[in-house]
């Protein structure tokens, strides 16, 4: 196996076990750990958190190690408020040069994204890797690199959070909604309403977060995370 692809497989485990919480915010991430669970050396994890901190899902502290990020209330704030912002401006890029075939294209995954919304048991992980390809695809289509690095370190931040929330039934069928309408809004032309829904569908899931956490705030802390396996 080449080493490319031992990193990334180290990267997507680790990032899978920071996102449904087998790494808990707060918790060190030891290279030994990691390599005992994957079978692999240590250098390959090094290099896959390496990766992982430039995109802000782990902090590395002086001499101490790679941690899970402890995250306040303004923290999570600040992610939604960003990304929202951010998104909205992809969405009014991409719209100026979207094409036919690529509005198909994200057509595609939004019908990926409903098939697994209706099925007894969704499969979230699944789910969130359709709707992250859908914003990675409108960002390529936006074309701007710099734009686009922000955007996506902001979605790998707030992926936890959006793992967590998603559980709820309600918020997940109105997530897939929200793309189905902002789908249809370019269709039809109309790039104010698309470009309304794509902040709305992010402030949406700070809202819902904000609702569930309610009274769990500790010290600013995500304390209802810090507790769950």
């Amino acid at each position: 196996m080449k080493v490319d692809s031992i990193v990334d497989r180290a990267c997507q485990h680790i990032q899978e076990w920071i996102v449904t919480g087998r790494f808990k915010p707060g918790e060190q991430i030891k290279e030994e750990i990691v390599s005992q669970r994957l079978e692999i050396s240590r250098p390959p994890v090094r290099e896959a958190l390496k990766m992982l901190e430039a995109t802000g899902l782990v902090v590395r502290k002086p001499r101490r190690g790679v941690f899970v990020p402890l995250l306040t209330k303004k923290d999570v704030w600040e992610i939604y408020t960003l990304k929202a912002a951010l998104y909205e401006l992809v969405m009014e890029l991409a719209l100026e040069v979207m094409t036919d075939g690529q509005i198909h294209e994200m057509e595609t995954l939004v019908e990926k994204m409903e098939k697994l919304v209706i099925e007894d048991t969704v499969d979230i992980l699944k789910y969130q890797k359709h709707h992250k390809a859908f914003h990675r695809r409108l960002m390529e289509i936006a074309g701007n690199n710099r734009l686009n690095t922000f955007a996506a370190n902001l979605h790998n931040q707030a992926t936890p959070f959006s793992y967590k929330s998603l559980h709820q039934k309600d918020h997940l069928l109105r997530s897939v909604q929200y793309h189905r309408e902002i789908i249809e809004a370019v269709k039809s032309g109309n790039r104010h309403l698309a470009c309304s829904l794509m902040k709305q569908h992010v402030m949406d899931a700070l809202l819902v977060f904000q609702d569930e956490q309610g009274a769990v705030w500790d010290e600013g802390l995500l304390s209802s995370m810090v507790m769950e396996g």
